[in-house]
């Protein structure tokens, strides 16, 4: 079982990173091998709008440090992708990682789309905020998990880290608890 993380915070001990390595812990603690990938910490470039991928669906043409991690997407069994909300949005850093997922999207008649990526993954999603109000952010929550979701993976979890400079992750007992209990689900065979 292996299971990888896509992390799309700039701060290696932040609260995103604090509940991505939760999860994934507890994932390991159910027996899967894990990667966790700073997308801030990696030569990582925006999508050139070549449309090759629609010539050679699931596989993006720009080739820098996200390319091995696209194609690594799949074969792994799990995903659990994580970023702060900046400016009302996700960051800066994920928003690239979105975009070059499209190269996973096979156009199909009539507008749909279906996934190049095998069936059967699981998929956990984490998202930290400063603002206390769990409903600020919904609409550009579901358009990111939706985005995820679209390629055809199962939710394993989610979670919403609200109000997080006030009580940060690593504070938070209950919350990584959780946050491990997500990654195990998300190592179930």
């Amino acid at each position: 079982m292996k299971i990888m993380a896509i992390n799309g915070s700039p701060r290696e001990n932040g609260n995103t990173s604090t509940i991505l390595e939760a999860i994934l812990e507890g994932a390991r603690e159910s027996g899967a091998e894990t990667t966790h990938v700073w997308l801030d910490q990696i030569d990582l470039k925006g999508c050139m709008g070549c449309l090759a991928c629609r010539e050679k669906p699931g596989f993006c043409q720009r080739q820098d440090g996200l390319a091995p991690y696209l194609e690594a997407m799949k074969t792994v069994d799990g995903m659990v992708v994580g970023c702060p909300i900046y400016m009302y949005h996700i960051s800066g850093q994920m928003k690239i990682f979105v975009d070059r997922i499209y190269s996973f999207y096979i156009n199909q008649a009539g507008g749909t789309y279906r996934s190049a990526l095998p069936p059967g993954k699981r998929l956990a999603l984490v998202t930290t905020q400063g603002n206390p109000d769990p409903e600020s952010f919904q609409r550009v929550i579901r358009w990111f998990g939706g985005m995820l979701q679209g390629l055809g993976m199962e939710e394993a979890g989610k979670i919403v880290h609200v109000d997080s400079h006030v009580q940060p992750a690593w504070k938070d007992p209950v919350l990584l608890e959780k946050a491990r209990q997500v990654g195990r689900r998300l190592a179930l065979r």
